[in-house]
């Protein structure tokens, strides 16, 4: 199998410090080297369609909720993992691109929803078809098997280090 940088970084450190394991190493910086370069292929990909990698995030968040593509500000937040002081500057911006919509939440009198607008629907759906196909695009050298097996094991890893919710 051919090296790669990461490779050469491990025996970079064997050679110096050949007590340590590097096992663990490797693949950490294997996958913070991919996030790095599958992040800025996402940019990349968006950038095209006219919308920043949080847009997506925010656009994608309602679009996955289907009709009427809405939820409470505060669930928008909780989905993307933000606070809600920097949702409401998201959604702020959104709103005035005409992307979402703010509207009062039946269900709760201080409560806002936000839902995507029909501009903001074509907008993200076309986001997510260049998205998806980026996404293929990137893993086109792995075989199904290898995909099943690496997802399988990022999984894991995921469920093990990644928040309980």
């Amino acid at each position: 199998m051919e090296a790669d940088s990461v490779d050469r970084l491990l025996d970079q450190w064997r050679h110096e410090r050949p007590e340590l394991d590097v096992a663990g190493l490797g693949l950490a910086v294997r996958i913070e080297m991919l996030a790095k370069l599958l992040q800025r292929t996402t940019a990349e990909t968006l950038s095209e369609i006219g919308l920043k990698p949080w847009e997506y995030d925010v656009l994608s968040a309602l679009r996955r909720q289907g009709p009427p593509y809405e939820l409470p500000a505060t669930g928008l937040a909780k989905a993307s993992l933000l606070t809600s002081g920097a949702m409401t500057t998201r959604i702020d911006h959104l709103e005035a691109q005409g992307l979402v919509r703010r509207t009062a939440d039946p269900t709760d009198r201080r409560g806002v929803r936000v839902g995507l607008t029909p501009r903001g629907i074509r907008l993200v759906d076309n986001a997510i078809e260049a998205r998806f196909a980026a996404a293929a695009q990137s893993v086109a050298s792995l075989t199904v098997r290898d995909r099943a097996a690496l997802e399988g094991g990022l999984r894991k890893l995921l469920l093990a280090l990644g928040p309980k919710t």
